[in-house]
């Protein structure tokens, strides 16, 4: 796919951009790995950036000073299956390596339930999950986080009878710092709280406006803004 591009290059320019199409990926024990056809294409001249679990991949193609084309595609991340703070990329004979490691599995953790309301700090702001469970004593439940998700298993016992309850949800564990969540049993009703992670601490105060009414900003690449360095070959590095 061909597209007209105002460059703001010394030559200036329109050059053609082109959707990169020659794309392999493949999985190995602990990363994917992106294999792009980049001809003719510098390390120096490829930007590739990572924000909100999606990659872009920029290339621009030079023959000495004059700028020949553009070479564009962004790749949606799956969240829950990779790092991308650990993404590194590597160009030799015209193809660019990406290698984007694999998340590691989540371990099981155990919330241990509390017989009372949440703390009144834990209320409001922190509270994100209810749910209606009468008749369930806190003997009988039990309450997991595995990486985003949270599992939710009880008994309830009615005379000679006992009935199963089991619930799973997801969270975004972008937002919700789970790892460190609470659980609370009072009245037949279950809450679950936990803390905002750095990220959306960040983000909220990036949208507070300051008494000047200047919306103030974040220097936290880590957190706000990846970029990939290229190498040309070797053994890459990560940012």
């Amino acid at each position: 796919m061909e597209h007209d591009s105002n460059s703001n290059d010394d030559n200036n320019k329109r050059i053609p951009v082109y959707e990169i199409r020659d794309v392999q990926v493949s999985e190995k024990e602990d990363s994917f790995v992106l294999s792009v056809d980049l001809p003719g294409v510098k390390e120096q001249n490829v930007d590739i950036k990572e924000h909100n679990f999606v990659l872009t991949i920029e290339a621009l193609r030079k023959s000495g000073d004059t700028n020949v084309c553009k070479f564009y595609r962004q790749f949606s991340l799956d969240k829950k299956s990779i790092q991308p703070e650990g993404i590194h990329a590597s160009l030799s004979d015209g193809v660019l390596t990406v290698h984007i490691p694999k998340r590691p599995e989540p371990q099981t953790l155990d919330v241990t339930p509390t017989s009372s309301d949440p703390p009144a700090e834990d209320d409001f702001e922190n509270v994100f999950f209810r749910l209606d469970m009468p008749g369930v004593k806190l003997s009988d439940l039990k309450v997991q986080v595995k990486g985003d998700d949270i599992l939710i298993s009880a008994e309830r016992k009615k005379g000679n009878s006992t009935s199963s309850i089991k619930r799973m949800f997801t969270v975004d564990d972008t937002e919700l710092d789970v790892a460190k969540a609470k659980a609370y049993l009072s009245d037949g009703v279950l809450t679950l709280t936990a803390p905002p992670t750095k990220k959306a601490l960040v983000a909220e105060e990036n949208g507070n406006e300051n008494k000047d009414g200047q919306v103030t900003t974040t220097t936290d690449n880590a957190i706000s803004h990846r970029s990939i360095p290229v190498n040309k070959k070797g053994a890459p590095t990560q940012d």
